[in-house]
């Protein structure tokens, strides 16, 4: 009589069971730190422009402008790039996905840039 050796098929469907609970687990956990990481990478790079253009609104040379964003991390920021002291708004970026969050920087008021849901 030969003996065979291996798995058998019990053993491999259990196996596959086991790796699909995982990754059924593991696939939302995941989505939630692409989502929470694309928010704050978002979010450092509104603050970094917002800062930039309101420093260049409020230097005592009137010959800085504030520059158009450079964006990387956002879909989209408000360009502030024609902005003086008179015309200033809130900056707002949205980021990629797969977070979507939407980024306000109140420069009117100073108030700290925050995510919206």
């Amino acid at each position: 009589m030969q003996k065979y050796s291996g798995f058998t098929l019990i053993e491999l469907m259990i196996v596959v069971a086991i790796l699909g609970v995982l990754i059924a687990i593991a696939l939302p956990v995941y989505h939630h730190q692409a989502a929470t990481a694309s928010t704050k990478a978002c979010m450092y790079e509104a603050k970094s422009y917002s800062n930039s253009v309101a420093y260049a609104l409020y230097d005592q040379d009137y010959s800085t402008n504030p520059i158009a964003p450079v964006i990387k991390a956002c879909e989209t920021i408000t360009d502030a790039s024609g902005w003086t002291l008179d015309t200033m708004q809130k900056v707002i970026a949205t980021a990629k996905l797969p977070s979507k969050a939407k980024i306000e920087c109140n420069l009117p008021e100073g108030v700290p840039c925050k995510a919206l849901p």
